[in-house]
């Protein structure tokens, strides 16, 4: 299996993120105004059970982001790794993943 990076998450390596769990999505948030949301079905592996997890937000920094061609893994800090399933029985629309910009750019996986 083949791992990629993507040139748009370089935006976001070595920067603290607020990483929220909702009920429907994953969000990833930076203080300069980049916003990454995630539809598709995911798994945060961590220390705590996603139950805990549940409505809270983590403060962490995102080390790398890789592909290959049915999964995207966000690592943060402390090991904790966020999995992004990108095969078709992953997807739950509207989108796979939106990310917006601080300049109004917008990047949407389907």
């Amino acid at each position: 299996m083949i791992l990629h990076r993507s040139d748009v998450f370089q935006y976001l390596k070595g920067k603290y993120v607020t990483l929220t769990l909702e009920d429907d999505q994953v969000q990833v948030r930076t203080d300069d105004g980049w916003s990454l949301h995630i539809y598709n079905t995911s798994t945060l592996s961590c220390d705590e059970s996603a139950d805990n997890l549940a409505h809270k937000s983590l403060r962490l920094e995102l080390v790398d982001c890789v592909f290959d061609q049915f999964k995207m893994t966000l690592m943060f800090s402390g090991g904790k790794l966020l999995t992004v399933d990108l095969t078709d029985d992953g997807y739950s629309g509207p989108e796979a993943m939106q990310l917006n910009g601080p300049d109004g750019s917008i990047i949407i996986w389907n």
